[in-house]
């Protein structure tokens, strides 16, 4: 079977979000990953989650799996002390029936490698959808060409404008007499309407009022942030950190999430499979 890329899966709990991408040739697991849009504080809360999910996926998917909590802006929640104990991972025990989980990191071998096989995991996913990673490459390659294509083009353009301005004056230097009275025209115009601009005959238009406005506030905030350069280098964080945690916002209210803090996130009864917890590796 040839490399795959899988699509990835999204869905919307109470207070949360959570995306599956499913294993394929970039990982040989899967990896669940729980957005939380408020209650950063509530650990103990969050962990659960990450226990249920991984048992819901491990139930749907038989394919080992690392649960991991993010908050609003993408920064990793560690709900268990370090950032390696603040992931949980498990997997399906097909022999015995029952879920392997341990809050910290697996080691390849200790994963079952039956499972992470292309001709398993293609019967696992089934309902997946996917890419050939073929295909992705020539896709990447083609716009990547594409864009070079522009790039030219606009060099051309631009070294044209300045070619083809020297050939009509050369022209009108072989007597084309109709060009060089155009071409006259063309600047007696521009200055007279320059002039009349200068003498204040022409008011500046509303978009020339607009660019001027923001001109102006350009070079207030640069005056500002040149004296206080850390303050301003909060600020622009401040502003990214905004910007990630609306666009995570929409794409939860997209997928239906809930915000509120206390639990209910509306799944079917837990699932019955045996768990066995595993220490944490040290």
């Amino acid at each position: 079977m040839p490399n795959v890329y899988r699509d990835e899966i999204k869905e919307g709990r109470a207070g949360y979000f959570v995306t599956y991408q499913p294993a394929d040739c970039r990982l040989p697991f899967a990896s669940v990953n729980l957005v939380f849009l408020e209650g950063e504080d509530d650990t103990a809360r969050m962990a659960q989650a990450m226990e249920d999910e991984l048992e819901t996926w491990l139930t749907r998917y038989a394919v080992p799996v690392m649960v991991s909590a993010f908050d609003a802006k993408g920064d990793l929640i560690h709900v268990r002390g370090g950032s390696g104990e603040s992931h949980l991972m498990g997997y399906r025990d097909l022999k015995h029936g029952q879920i392997v989980r341990r809050w910290g990191l697996f080691k390849d071998d200790e994963l079952p490698q039956e499972q992470a096989k292309a001709e398993y995991l293609q019967g696992i996913y089934h309902d997946v959808g996917f890419r050939d990673q073929a295909t992705v490459h020539d896709t990447v390659d083609r716009e990547y060409k594409s864009m070079a294509r522009t790039g030219k083009l606009i060099v051309f353009l631009v070294v044209g404008f300045g070619i083809v301005v020297p050939f009509l004056i050369e022209l009108v230097s072989l007597g084309f007499a109709w060009l060089g009275y155009a071409l006259s025209a063309i600047s007696i115009s521009v200055g007279a309407y320059k002039v009349a601009k200068a003498l204040g005959w022409i008011g500046p238009s509303k978009r020339e009022k607009e660019t001027a406005e923001l001109e102006r506030k350009k070079n207030h905030y640069f005056w500002h942030c040149e004296r206080n350069p850390e303050a301003f280098n909060r600020l622009k964080a401040q502003n990214f950190d905004r910007e990630i945690m609306e666009r995570t916002r929409k794409e939860a209210e997209g997928l239906g999430v809930v915000i509120k803090r206390e639990r209910g996130d509306g799944r079917s009864e837990k699932n019955p499979m045996p768990v066995l917890d595993l220490p944490c590796q040290k």
